[in-house]
């Protein structure tokens, strides 16, 4: 039984070697296998995730190297700017810049990144603000042959700005030299060549103005090279920090070359610790891949032992399930805290966060602590953006989503919300996620616009103003130079009637040839107006008085249809102007009405008044220089006519501008001549079909010393005697000189230019007076006159100008000047200046 029993009895045999071995071969493979595969495939999600992080870094750090090369090209412009104010005022000047160092001083607190300025004229280095530090450059020829500058060449030959450098100075350091050949007007209307402007920039000083180092901060290293355009050769002037490898460059265009702003991040593109921390998580993932293949190729070995211990396997098995329920619960609580953490983050956001479908559904709405939205949350979800939006505003938002949907990245956006009777402007940055849906993200960017617009205003007043500024140069040139065509014309033209028996058939036809040219010189002298070098006799005014003197000659002056009412404001603080031209400012307002009103029946009012002025440069579209504090009084002419568009009040002021019929439209520049000549301002209102309003301000103040004029006229009969020295550069003025001062009995001796009188006047002891032109070549009539006074200070001299009496006895008030007569001038304002003259005081001094 025994032996029975023992042949039933189921006998339990290790497992051999031999049967081991390849379950161990097996699993080994598998997990060498696993922990290849693991190790490409987190390798290649890291290296793209580090792909795109290099490249985000790379365009943080183009967006930052443009920007600090727009502002390096933006205030080296502005720098070297200055070589063109200083031509502008030599041209003004003809050559002549008295003000140099105040202006030099001026100009480089204006523009910080200047070092020195320099007047070169013919070439020879003559002044240099500063002076300490730069002595040794005056006396310098840049256009020698032996010490020839290939800039300063290079500018003669083009005609325009050159810069020179980097360069190292004696006093040490490196600079720029920008040079701006300078033209003026030269004999015969022709332009000859002047010297140059030029201005010295430290480029340490310049790069602190800058701010580089501020802007790029400190965590990059950069370099700014140029090419040598001698050589063709790199040559890196400027660094901060190590060695480049893969910089991000941008181009500086200068006036004759460019600059490269390299820019790379210290320590180079790549972060090491962070490519060792990468690495490691590869290794920590592809370990846990083996380790789990491991798991799943060795179970079925510990399946086919557990049968061999079934109690320890059971119990092997409930300690695992008791293990992963502890971290279920472990991952449920962190899933919590995570989510709790996630609100937290969202309630400290000051951006609006929003969550919408493909139809413009709001899902979810961030709980953040931004009061920046539409409605309240619980009034927005759920809801469609065409039941909150108005149609146009819907359809925007609408097609933006549609945008970042197909597009598949984020699509930025401005856009404007009223909330609660403001508009306040957004950015918002639509970004796309699985399933058709989006992320709206809106920051407020309202005090940034509002910022934006004002600069935009400024800079549009600002090019406002230099357009008119240039305007009224041009204007003031072409007055004073067809003064001096006018005067030969009258003169000649009264010198002729004179000559011509009365019943001469040609008498009539000098009598018109008169009346033009004093036409002209009506014209020319609002030219002078507008230019703002008019200048006036002035007194103190009551506009209210003024303006009841002249409502019969405006009620005649205007269309029948037309109704004039008034509203004076009483009483007004007296303002010091010029009496003729304000009526002249007053008639244009009122004319310029009329015409707007046209064949209809309207309405044009005149109102005065007084305001107080605070602040220099008032808004609301006024036009002016800046004005000082203080109390002006107004006249404002409003009319019911057509109105004026935006584009139309831009150009009203502007010379020969009119939207009525030929011949017309230096009326409304002169009135901005003699507002601005005034020290006053003028501002427009208007929208077309409900008419336009013109105010004029002018500053109320005490009346200046007035000249006195001399009066009776002498008669026709009264002739001189002696020898008179006529200087001008102009031959045609010349011969018409001679004729009038022969034929009221002088003796006539001429010169073309002020060295040409001085030598004349120095050689001759006969000369009894002195009749001297303002504006020459060479030598002009002050500078002369000075010449004059030093050799005999007793010596009458009588000028002659294009400007007014007033201005030109402004100017020589002290100086010694015996009278005065504007041009263009006739012989019997020749006679009554001459007649003035002490006569017989003149010959005894002399």
């Amino acid at each position: 039984m025994n032996d029975a029993h023992m042949s039933h009895a189921p006998i339990a045999s290790p497992p051999t070697p031999h049967s081991s071995r390849p379950d161990n071969v097996r699993v080994w493979s598998v997990t060498l296998l696993a922990f290849l595969l693991g190790l490409f495939l987190s390798g290649s999600v890291i290296l793209l995730y580090e792909t795109k992080r290099q490249d985000a870094r790379r365009q943080q750090v183009t967006g930052l190297t443009v920007k600090a090369a727009h502002d390096i090209q933006e205030q080296l412009n502005r720098s070297i700017s200055s070589t063109y104010a200083l031509a502008a005022v030599i041209r003004q000047g003809n050559g002549r810049i008295d003000n140099f160092q105040e202006l030099a001083r001026e100009m480089l607190e204006l523009y910080p990144g200047l070092s020195a300025l320099q007047l070169v004229p013919g070439g020879v280095i003559a002044e240099i603000y500063p002076l300490q530090g730069n002595e040794k450059a005056i006396g310098l020829n840049l256009l020698d042959k032996a010490n020839a500058n290939k800039e300063a060449l290079e500018a003669l030959r083009h005609g325009s700005l050159t810069l020179a450098g980097p360069f190292e100075l004696i006093q040490g350091g490196l600079a720029l030299m920008g040079r701006l050949p300078v033209y003026v007007k030269g004999a015969e209307g022709q332009k000859r060549f002047w010297g140059f402007t030029a201005a010295m920039i430290r480029l340490e000083s310049f790069f602190d103005t800058v701010q580089l180092q501020r802007a790029l901060g400190g965590e990059f290293n950069y370099r700014i090279s140029r090419i040598k355009p001698d050589t063709g050769t790199r040559d890196m002037f400027w660094k901060h920090g190590g060695d480049l490898s893969r910089p991000v460059s941008q181009k500086i265009v200068l006036p004759n070359g460019e600059w490269t702003l390299s820019v790379e991040p210290v320590g180079g593109w790549y972060q090491w610790r962070v490519l060792l921390g990468e690495g490691g998580l590869v290794l920590v993932l592809s370990t846990l891949a083996a380790l789990t293949a491991y798991w799943l190729t060795h179970q079925p070995i510990v399946l086919r032992r557990m049968v061999e211990d079934r109690t320890r396997e059971l119990c092997d098995i409930n300690d695992r399930l008791k293990t992963e329920v502890v971290e279920r619960r472990h991952a449920e609580e962190a899933l919590q805290a995570s989510e709790l953490k996630l609100r937290s983050i969202f309630a400290s956001l000051t951006e609006v966060i929003l969550v919408l479908d493909a139809e413009g559904r709001y899902l979810e709405i961030a709980p953040t602590s931004t009061k920046r939205l539409y409605l309240p949350p619980e009034e927005l979800v759920g809801k469609k953006i065409p039941d909150v939006f108005p149609k146009e505003q819907a359809d925007f938002f609408i097609d933006t989503i549609q945008k970042a949907l197909a597009a598949g990245r984020t699509v930025t956006v401005d856009y404007a919300l009223n909330i609660e009777g403001d508009d306040v402007w957004f950015t918002g940055n639509v970004t796309p996620m699985p399933g058709g849906r989006v992320i709206w993200s809106a920051h407020d960017i309202t005090e940034r616009k509002r910022a934006e617009e004002e600069r935009l205003k400024l800079e549009k007043q600002m090019l406002h103003a230099q357009k008119l500024e240039s305007l009224g140069v041009l204007a003031g040139g072409i007055a004073h130079d067809f003064n001096n065509i006018l005067t030969v014309i009258v003169g000649n033209t009264d010198l002729a009637l004179m000559r011509l028996t009365p019943d001469s058939p040609v008498t009539e036809n000098l009598r018109r040839i008169e009346m033009a040219a004093a036409r002209a010189s009506d014209l020319a002298h609002q030219m002078l107006a507008y230019s703002g070098k008019g200048h006036f006799i002035t007194e103190e005014l009551d506009l209210n008085r003024l303006v009841e003197e002249m409502g019969h000659m405006l009620s005649v002056s205007i269309s029948k249809k037309a109704q004039l009412v008034y509203d004076l404001g009483r009483p007004l603080p007296a303002v010091t102007a010029d009496a003729t031209q304000i009526r002249q400012v007053l008639m244009n307002l009122v004319i310029n009405a009329s015409e707007a009103i046209g064949d209809e029946s309207g309405t044009i009012t005149i109102s005065t008044g007084s305001v107080e002025c605070t602040a220099p440069h008032p808004g609301g579209g006024w036009l002016s220089d800046a004005l000082q504090p203080g109390l002006y009084a107004y006249v404002k002419v409003s009319d019911t006519g057509c109105g004026m568009d935006r584009d139309t009040m831009a150009k009203i002021f502007e010379p020969f501008f009119t939207t009525k019929f030929t011949g017309r439209g230096l009326g409304m520049a002169a009135v901005l001549g003699i507002v601005r000549g005034h020290l006053g301002a003028i501002r427009i209102e208007s929208e077309p079909g409900r008419g336009s309003t013109f105010t004029v301000v002018l500053p109320a103040g005490d009346a200046p010393v007035q000249f006195l004029h001399a009066e009776g006229a002498p008669g026709e009969s009264w002739r001189g005697s002696g020898t008179v020295l006529l200087i001008d550069d102009e031959d045609t003025i010349r011969a018409l000189g001679r004729d009038m001062l022969g034929e009221l009995g002088f003796d006539v001796v001429t010169a073309a230019d002020g060295r040409e009188g001085m030598e004349i006047f120095r050689r001759r002891n006969d000369i009894d007076l002195v009749l001297l032109d303002l504006t020459m070549p060479q030598m002009d009539g002050e500078q002369c006159l000075a010449e004059l006074r030093r050799m005999d200070p007793r010596v009458r001299v009588v000028m002659s100008s294009g400007f007014s009496e007033h201005e030109v006895s402004r100017k020589f008030l002290g100086k010694g000047i015996s009278g005065f007569v504007q041009k263009p001038y006739k012989l019997s304002a020749l006679r009554e200046v001459l007649s003035s003259l002490n006569w017989e005081s003149s010959r005894k001094l002399r």
